[in-house]
């Protein structure tokens, strides 16, 4: 993740995957300490929203995630679902960098 403008609401950054696709990605929602919502537009006609809590853990702090897709073809989403959930680990291990920085 390439990330501008802190951890904060409407801030903008680039997801870089593994296979070399660079996607524009930003902030639509910010709840300091318990969830935040990161928008992108990979896929022509779709809206992926990634909601990510963050939850404490014995001491440690736990973030967890889901996707839905909207958009004209967001009902197609579900034939997206294995190729961008192969990169949530890799992305939430760098949100997670990020937001301790912020």
């Amino acid at each position: 993740m390439d990330w501008t403008g802190g951890f904060v609401q409407g801030s903008e950054g680039v997801m870089n995957t593994r296979a070399g696709m660079h996607h524009p990605m930003k902030l639509a929602e910010v709840q300091p300490g318990r969830s935040f919502v990161l928008e992108t537009r990979v896929v022509p006609g779709t809206v992926f929203f990634f909601h990510c809590k963050v939850e404490p853990a014995g001491g440690k702090t736990k973030l967890s995630q889901t996707v839905s897709v909207g958009g004209p073809l967001g009902f197609l989403g579900f034939m997206f679902g294995p190729q961008v959930s192969k990169e949530f680990g890799t992305l939430l291990s760098n949100l997670a960098k990020k937001a301790e920085s912020s």
